[in-house]
């Protein structure tokens, strides 16, 4: 399903994806209206504790990069996964990296010997007393400029499976554990 144009706060976007997977198709598909959003809303929102997020190339002056800095100052836990070896974009990431850094978010610079070229965003909110995960996942970089350009899909979901393999997938990018029983990510 499309994410409705009337969802205009935060809340009424977490409550209908909580009962609605969202497929969006860049450039067709706003991605300002719909990923940057996403991340902008959790970054204002009382109720989201975490945001964990991969990053490849974002480009200058990007709005994700100054949500995860805002989430940080707002006391969540942000981890950004940045990627080195993005060709061309290695300068950048490291100057934008330190920038996240100096907000507060927890900045992870890689694996060695692995290059990290996945795109995912995991939310944890506080839900009626329990967590629940929100998960994005796209073919395209978290870059509002080349979302205009290139074709990509985002998908948007509250699946608790997939929230559970985005969470082993950060754990094994941050803390080098493995787990090897992939729910839907594989």
């Amino acid at each position: 399903k499309k994410i409705p144009e009337f969802l205009g706060e935060p809340h009424e976007l977490f409550n209908y994806l909580k009962k609605n997977d969202v497929l969006v198709h860049h450039p067709f598909d706003s991605f300002s209206s719909t990923t940057v959003k996403l991340i902008s809303d959790a970054a204002n929102d009382p109720d989201v504790l975490a945001i964990k997020i991969t990053l490849y190339r974002t480009g200058s002056n990007s709005d994700v990069v100054e949500s995860l800095k805002r989430a940080a100052e707002n006391g969540k836990f942000v981890t950004a996964f940045v990627e080195l070896k993005a060709r061309f974009d290695e300068e950048k990431n490291i100057i934008w990296a330190k920038a996240l850094e100096q907000s507060g978010a927890h900045v992870i610079y890689g694996v060695p010997n692995l290059k990290t070229h996945c795109k995912i965003a995991l939310i944890v909110r506080r839900e009626s007393n329990k967590l629940k995960t929100y998960v994005h996942l796209s073919t395209g970089n978290y870059n509002q400029v080349t979302a205009r350009l290139y074709t990509d899909i985002g998908y948007f979901t509250s699946n608790e499976k997939f929230g559970e393999d985005a969470t082993y997938l950060f754990n094994y990018l941050t803390a080098y554990s493995y787990h090897k029983d992939w729910n839907h990510l594989v």
